[in-house]
């Protein structure tokens, strides 16, 4: 499965689509540290030289013996050839007189400092950019959910609840594959429940009952706002409707990825902004509810965007990934 993942995260650095690629490597080195070539094309999803120099320090965090990592670091950081060649100048006008050895040598250890600082920096970046393994934030009681919280949390600010809910037979590891990238970037406290279920879907009451006992426990630890964003999928998506249907006051916004079913707008007692994300090739029925609900909203005035994706059927998509943050920077005003 990793070489197939790999196969076709190469295909897709290459066609330029950097974000499906980067989904599948982010997999891959979840699972396998030291595979190099997933870290090379890992490297090539990211534009930026500084994006670059932060996947090559985490690859030779877990690598640090290897010379392709050292090399591309060596070739992507400035700083790091800078305080090379100064230590060679050093070297080359030892002959000359004491006070300008002096000179020389105190610039070179002003650079070794600011290099160091910049190091320090990108490891911290770095640590917060590399793929987390969701078994270290899993939590069993009162009911099973997973929790992120960002290096960065301060309990002096309210922080956005970010609240992903998985599809039918599913669970909040699905959730968390979907967002956990994100959190660290949008500054927000994830959290993905577990509903229990079966291969056809949950109850309303077991899966307000169980997300509102994983609120509880977050809230016991961490300052977070009253008002909360949803995110779900599929079976999730028609639940987190309802959910704002029982408790509009504690909603913020929801993005509705792939429902299969949508209620009827006039049962919204608040005008809550929105995304609907649906592919073309998903059940027709779907489709044709789906455009029906967002005309509905749009009469009654909520602030909804809708995306009917061409060529996609019943999945999660990076689109609506990205539709889904444009809609939470809009609501926390970033």
């Amino acid at each position: 499965m990793q070489d197939e993942h790999l196969e076709r995260a190469i295909g897709f650095v290459q066609a330029g689509n950097r974000e499906e690629a980067r989904g599948l490597l982010e997999q891959v080195l979840k699972d396998d540290r030291a595979n190099i070539q997933a870290w090379h094309w890992y490297a090539q999803t990211w534009p930026n030289t500084k994006d670059k120099v932060r996947v090559w320090e985490a690859c030779l965090r877990f690598n640090p013996d290897n010379k392709q990592a050292q090399e591309a670091l060596k070739d992507l950081n400035p700083a790091t050839k800078l305080s090379l060649e100064a230590s060679a100048t050093s070297k080359d006008v030892r002959v000359g007189n004491r006070s300008a050895q002096f000179v020389i040598w105190g610039g070179v250890g002003v650079l070794i400092l600011a290099v160091i600082g910049i190091l320090i920096a990108l490891k911290n970046s770095v640590q917060n950019s590399l793929p987390k393994d969701p078994a270290d934030y899993f939590h069993a009681q009162p009911v099973q959910y997973y929790l992120y919280v960002p290096n960065d949390y301060s309990g002096d600010t309210e922080w956005p609840l970010f609240v992903g809910i998985h599809g039918a037979g599913g669970s909040g590891l699905d959730c968390w594959n979907m967002w956990q990238s994100q959190a660290d970037k949008e500054d927000f406290i994830l959290l993905c429940p577990t509903i229990p279920g079966d291969a056809y879907g949950f109850r309303q009451d077991v899966g307000e009952n169980t997300v509102w006992s994983a609120i509880g426990e977050v809230k016991k630890e961490y300052s977070v706002r009253n008002r909360m964003f949803f995110a779900g999928f599929s079976a999730g998506a028609f639940f987190i409707q309802g959910f704002t249907y029982h408790y509009p006051q504690y909603v913020s916004g929801l993005s509705i990825l792939s429902a299969g079913v949508y209620l009827n707008p006039n049962l919204f007692p608040e005008v809550i902004p929105m995304t609907v994300v649906i592919g073309d090739a998903d059940d027709g029925r779907a489709v044709q509810t789906s455009q029906m609900f967002v005309e509905g909203l749009r009469g009654y005035g909520f602030d909804i965007q809708y995306e009917l994706m061409p060529g996609v059927g019943h999945e999660f998509t990076r689109k609506g990934q990205s539709l889904t943050m444009e809609l939470f920077r809009k609501i926390v005003k970033k």
